[in-house]
């Protein structure tokens, strides 16, 4: 009997390594994820219409996200903006990006600002911003950059998004996964050295911009963020370092 083993053996690796090649490029470009490259999608188009006004605060800048950084920070749709309130004269700069989680969910303040020159001038904590009816779980801390020209010293509010919930998780890429469409934001405002974090004005500045640019990435919750707030809402969002 003749065996026909050395033309079946390789007929069968090869077909094997196309079906594995077909998958693993189907996750590459997004084919087996139609539904979350729609919804990265959605999230891009919100950030085109966030307002130039928001509350007092006017638009100052509106900077376009480098090619490369738009790259390297594997972002889909991006905003970056200063913000200037001209009552207060108090600037604030707000950056959010969204795409997939295992790129948008690996780079913070920590790694960014310490390559760009800053260190950390205090500790990493939690705080919460409250909003509408509801309130953001975000980290914060000051980063300080000194050169002969002199010195700057910023704080820096920062959280992630893949629900509707602002989140700031310790290890956000175990928590959001590689492929989960995911917003991320920055808030930062020069800081005085001993400056109490309530009193900074990127606080005061999230506290408007949350429940505008929430209810745009997440429509579903525009009703909710817009109504009033009850007695019991009222007393319990307050801002807190946990």
């Amino acid at each position: 009997m003749k065996t026909y083993l050395p033309l079946v053996l390789p007929t069968t690796v090869g077909a094997v390594l196309i079906i594995l090649t077909t998958i693993v490029q189907g996750f590459l470009t997004d084919r087996w994820w139609s539904s979350e490259s729609e919804q990265m999608k959605a999230f891009a188009d919100a950030l085109q219409r966030v307002p130039i006004r928001i509350g007092d605060w006017e638009v100052q800048q509106i900077t376009d996200m480098d090619p490369r950084e738009r790259e390297a920070a594997g972002a889909v749709g991006d905003l970056s903006r200063t913000y200037r309130n001209p009552h207060t004269q108090e600037v604030v700069s707000v950056y959010l990006i969204c795409g997939p989680s295992r790129s948008v969910a690996v780079h913070t303040p920590e790694a960014c600002y310490v390559s760009s020159g800053f260190r950390i001038e205090d500790k990493i904590q939690p705080y919460d911003i409250p909003f509408a009816n509801t309130k953001g779980e975000f980290r914060t801390a000051t980063f300080l950059k000194e050169d002969p020209t002199g010195s700057q010293l910023l704080r820096v509010f920062w959280a992630w998004n893949a629900t509707g919930q602002w989140e700031a998780p310790e290890w956000p890429r175990m928590k959001y996964g590689g492929r989960t469409p995911l917003n991320k934001v920055y808030f930062i405002a020069r800081s005085a050295p001993g400056e109490p974090v309530a009193e900074s004005p990127a606080l005061a500045f999230a506290k408007e911009f949350l429940p505008v640019v929430t209810a745009l990435l997440f429509p579903e919750q525009a009703a909710s963020l817009n109504s009033p707030k009850t007695p019991a809402q009222a007393s319990s969002a307050t801002g807190s370092e946990k």
